[in-house]
């Protein structure tokens, strides 16, 4: 069963969603789609790491926990798909 938490950032991370908007019209990014809020993306970046800490056993050798770490400072570089991966993983995990 999901805890509260768990359903929260799962929640939260859908709605993230429709904030992936921006495109570029040229280059090799011109297909993906980037989020329009840095803010609150990583709000729920931290958040989610956080609660993955503390439900994993031993996170420092946790690959989905140092995948999340490696976007702090630069989520920029997560794309709409590289997100919906993300939750994917998520909802597998929760």
């Amino acid at each position: 069963m999901k805890s509260v938490i768990e359903s929260e950032i799962l929640e939260e991370g859908i709605q993230l969603l429709d904030t992936f908007t921006i495109t570029y019209p040229y280059g090799m990014y011109k297909e993906s789609y980037y989020s329009t809020t840095y803010d609150e993306l990583s709000k729920w970046l931290r958040r989610t790491i956080s609660h993955l800490k503390k439900i994993t056993d031993d996170s420092t050798n946790d690959s989905l926990i140092c995948y999340l770490n490696s976007f702090r400072g630069k989520l920029g570089n997560i794309d709409r798909d590289e997100f919906r991966q993300i939750l994917h993983q998520l909802q597998d995990r929760f």
